[in-house]
């Protein structure tokens, strides 16, 4: 009898420890995932509010159709949320466990027999939905989505782009002149103002009529009945010329504005099929490793602030992503190479596995403790992002 009693006081205590486990789960989960969707959403109108201002700028100068840009920003959703996701949920940990220092609450998991092991295996299971999600959206929707925008905004002949010209419309050209067109109905083009700025020579040609003809790497245009000015800018001898036909020859291509920012992340398009496919494998792998990077470095001090970690955080993200980045065009300008994105990934985990293990390694110990109280740390660092940032953007 007695013997059963201690059995069952044993389940009793032993039941309770797995209540209390799962309630501490729960909670971390719901607290990550509170401040990474909020972060996500505080992103992503940002990176839409920058592509809004940037695709109206384009339509401005003439170069796209204002009537496509909420369309385009549309299709554009999938791309934009599988490289925040990453992002948000980094950044979401950091800030609720810097939360729970802040607040002692740490000291509870702890208490109750956990490690920082046993966090990371409460919070594998979110990161895994993260992971799927944003490989699905990496691998399959976003490039499809994307090509779609794109062929919205790419117009594949200056001929295309002359049969849908309207009355008053300006037209930007491929070296830097424009067509203005006074009345454009039913593919007859009448008050047409041409200037075209050249290395030598800029001239403005005035004409009643425009037709056009497609060549192989050009597009004929016949001006008929107007004027001609050449060397505006030329301190030499200046042209004024009235003609019953003008012909001018410009390239198929048209000009399009690259002045959106984050291109390097948005906007990349490589002709290596191995860079693509290791890029769109790799943004969902920078989940899983920035799951334990955000466990092990969110520790502070008593004296230091509850967000102290979060400018390594930011320095760890930021430098991740740009090596990434650098491996994605050395791969694309050389696809022979046997280098991959799989190093670098390997080498952040190998520093990783330093950091874990620093207390013994001598070396890094002492590296530790001679920079551990060294205020102009966090300047460089916070330097160094904000470098690594401008070249992002750039």
């Amino acid at each position: 009898m007695v013997f059963t009693d201690k059995i069952n006081i044993v389940m009793h205590h032993s039941s309770q420890g797995m209540y209390k486990k799962n309630i501490l789960s729960k909670s971390l989960n719901i607290e990550v995932f509170r401040s990474s969707i909020g972060v996500l959403l505080v992103f992503f109108l940002l990176v839409v509010g920058s592509r809004v201002v940037g695709y109206f700028e384009q339509a401005a100068e003439g170069n796209i159709d204002p009537g496509i840009i909420l369309s385009v920003i549309a299709l554009r959703f999938p791309d934009f949320i599988t490289l925040l996701i990453p992002l948000s949920f980094f950044l979401g940990l950091l800030i609720t466990i810097g939360r729970l220092n802040s607040e002692g609450e740490i000291h509870g998991y702890f208490s109750a027999g956990l490690s920082k092991f046993n966090l990371i295996k409460f919070l594998l299971p979110q990161a895994f939905i993260y992971f799927f999600i944003t490989l699905v959206l990496s691998l399959y929707i976003a490039p499809y989505t994307k090509n779609l925008s794109k062929e919205l905004l790419v117009i594949d002949s200056f001929e295309e782009q002359i049969d849908a010209i309207q009355s008053d419309e300006i037209v930007s050209l491929d070296d830097g002149g424009f067509l203005y067109v006074q009345t454009a109905d039913e593919g007859l083009i009448k008050g047409v103002k041409l200037f075209q700025v050249d290395e030598d020579n800029s001239f403005i040609v005035i004409s009643d009529e425009l037709l056009t003809k497609e060549k192989d790497k050009t597009i004929e245009l016949n001006l008929k009945n107007g004027s001609f000015y050449g060397g505006l800018f030329s301190e030499s001898s200046k042209i004024i010329s009235n003609f019953n036909n003008f012909n001018f020859e410009i390239d198929k291509n048209m000009s399009q504005s690259n002045d959106l920012s984050l291109t390097k992340l948005f906007d990349y398009s490589s002709a290596s099929d191995q860079a693509t496919f290791q890029w769109n494998i790799s943004i969902p792998i920078t989940i899983l490793i920035l799951l334990l990077y955000g466990i092990y470095i969110s520790s502070s001090k008593p004296r230091e602030g509850k967000f102290s970690f979060m400018l390594p955080g930011m320095l760890i993200y930021v430098s991740y992503l740009s090596l990434l980045i650098l491996g994605r065009e050395f791969i694309s300008d050389n696809p022979s190479s046997i280098f991959n994105l799989w190093f670098i990934h390997g080498l952040f985990v190998l520093f990783l596995f330093l950091y874990v293990y620093r207390e013994k390694i001598i070396l890094v110990s002492f590296a530790n403790l001679a920079i551990q109280e060294n205020i102009y740390l966090r300047y460089l660092i916070g330097i160094m992002i904000f470098i690594l940032f401008i070249w992002m953007v750039a």
